[in-house]
C-alpha cells in the first residue's frame, strides 16, 4: 500500500482535541492574551488573527480594564459562533474572573423583534441577571447582581440580519434594532427590574445599571458584503485575485482567493446597511479568513465532535469499523475548499454525498470485509469518485 494510500482510522489528535486525554486548560489569574489564545485555539481551526484580537479584549474585561466591542465579519461556517461557544465554555469552567465573566449570546433577529415592542435593552440585561444568578444562585444579593451585569458579555449573533437597509429599501426592523443597541453600547444609565427579597416576599425592584463596562461582540455572516466587495475591486480595474493554494496533500493549485479582509473598508459596511453611528461602537472589526484544505481536514478529523470519529462511532453500532485512505481525506478536504462560501459547513455536504450509501445498510453496498480486526469498511478513491459520478 502506498504512503498516500494509507489508511486513516485513528490519530492521536483525535483524543488530545476532544479533551478525553487532554482536557483543555481552565482560566486562572493571571491568564494574559497568549495564554487565553492557546485555550481558546484549543476549539477554533485557522482564525489566528481573529483569536488574538478577542483574547485581548477578553483580558482586558476580565482585569476591569476599559476595552471596546468586537465586530466578527466571517462567511458561514468559518467559526464565528465557534469562537463565542468558546469563550463561553472558557469562562464557565472557572471561578477565577466569575464576577467578570456572565455570557449570555443572542440572536440579532430576536433583538429586531424586540427592539420593534421597545423592550431590547431591559431584555439583554436582563438575560444577564438570569445568567448571573444561575452561576452564583437565586439569593445572591442585590449588589452582586449589579456587579455581574455590569461587567457581563453579550454576544449578539446574526448582527448582519440587522441592517438598516436591503437594496433601495428601508429596513425598519433593523433600523430600530442598532438604534436600540447603540444606546444599550453607550455607556448609558439603564433600569432593570430585578426580583428581590423584602420583608419576607419576592418583589421587582427596578435597579440602575451601568452599560459601560459590558463587553459586546457582535457576528455576522455578511453574505452579500462579500459580493459587493469583491463587485467594487473588479470594477476599478483589478483583475481577479489568482494565487497559489495550497492542498491538503501539500501541492499547490492556481485558484480565485477573494480574502474581504484585504479590501473591506468602513463604506463597503455603510453601503450594507451598517450606520455609522452603530459601527462608531465597535473599537475592532475582526474579519475571518477563508478556512485552508488543511484547517478542514482538522475541523473533519481531530476536533471535539468532528465528523470523522462520530461517523465512526456510528458505524461501531453496526459492529464495522471504518476507516479512510489518506487521499479519500485529502479529496474530502479539497472539495470542501471547493465551496469556500460554506467554511466547514461544506465538509457535511462532501462528506455527507459520500457516505450516506453505507448509512442504511453497510453490508448491503459490498464494501465492507472481514479480517482480523473485525469487519471493516475502508473509503478509498474508488468510492469518492463513484459518489461525484451519480451526480
Amino acid at each position: 500500500m502506498s504512503n498516500r494510500q494509507s489508511i486513516v482510522s485513528s490519530n492521536p489528535l483525535i483524543r488530545s482535541r476532544s479533551g478525553k486525554s487532554s482536557p483543555r486548560p481552565l482560566l486562572s489569574a493571571p491568564m494574559k492574551p497568549p495564554a487565553i489564545y492557546e485555550a481558546l485555539n484549543h476549539e477554533v481551526i485557522g482564525q489566528s488573527g481573529a483569536l488574538r484580537e478577542v483574547s485581548v479584549a477578553l483580558y482586558k474585561h476580565l482585569i476591569g480594564h476599559k476595552t471596546g466591542n468586537i465586530l466578527m465579519i466571517g462567511g458561514s461556517g468559518t467559526g464565528k459562533t465557534t469562537i463565542m461557544k468558546s469563550v463561553e465554555n472558557l469562562l464557565r469552567e472557572s471561578d477565577t474572573f466569575a464576577e467578570y465573566g456572565i455570557v449570555v449570546r443572542i440572536n440579532a433577529n430576536l433583538l429586531a423583534d424586540l427592539a420593534s415592542r421597545g423592550m431590547q435593552s431591559s431584555v439583554v440585561l436582563e438575560k444577564l441577571v438570569v445568567e448571573a444568578r444561575a452561576r452564583f444562585g437565586s439569593d445572591m444579593p442585590l449588589e452582586q447582581i449589579v456587579k455581574c451585569v455590569e461587567h457581563g458579555i453579550v454576544f449578539i449573533d446574526e448582527i448582519d440580519k440587522i441592517r438598516s437597509h436591503v437594496g433601495d429599501q428601508p429596513n425598519v426592523s433593523g433600523i430600530i434594532a442598532q438604534e436600540s443597541l447603540l444606546t444599550l453600547m453607550e455607556a448609558e444609565t439603564a433600569m432593570v427590574p430585578v426580583e428581590v427579597q423584602q420583608h419576607g416576599k419576592t418583589v421587582n425592584k427596578s435597579v440602575p445599571i451601568d452599560t459601560g463596562g459590558i463587553l459586546f461582540i457582535a457576528g455576522g455572516a455578511f453574505e452579500e458584503l462579500y459580493d459587493q466587495v469583491f463587485d467594487r475591486v473588479t470594477n476599478q480595474g483589478k483583475n481577479p485575485p489568482w494565487k497559489l493554494v495550497q492542498k491538503a496533500d501539500g501541492t499547490v493549485e492556481r485558484r480565485i482567493v477573494f480574502q474581504i479582509a484585504d479590501h473591506l473598508l468602513h463604506a463597503d459596511l455603510f453601503d450594507y446597511g451598517i450606520t455609522p453611528q452603530f459601527l462608531a461602537r465597535f473599537d475592532s472589526i475582526v474579519t475571518l479568513r477563508n478556512l485552508s484544505a488543511r484547517d478542514l481536514m482538522t475541523i473533519f478529523r481531530d476536533i471535539p465532535g468532528a465528523m470523522l470519529p462520530t461517523a465512526q462511532e456510528y458505524f461501531s453500532e453496526y459492529g464495522v469499523h471504518l476507516e479512510l485512505t489518506e487521499d479519500a481525506l485529502y479529496f474530502i478536504a479539497d472539495k470542501a475548499t471547493e465551496n469556500a462560501r460554506l467554511g466547514a459547513r461544506a465538509l457535511k455536504e462532501v462528506f455527507g454525498r459520500i457516505i450516506k450509501a453505507f448509512e442504511y445498510d453497510p453490508w448491503s453496498t459490498g464494501k465492507v470485509v472481514s479480517g482480523t480486526n473485525g469487519e471493516t469498511l475502508v473509503i478509498d478513491m474508488d468510492i469518492c469518485n463513484e459518489a461525484y459520478k451519480t451526480y
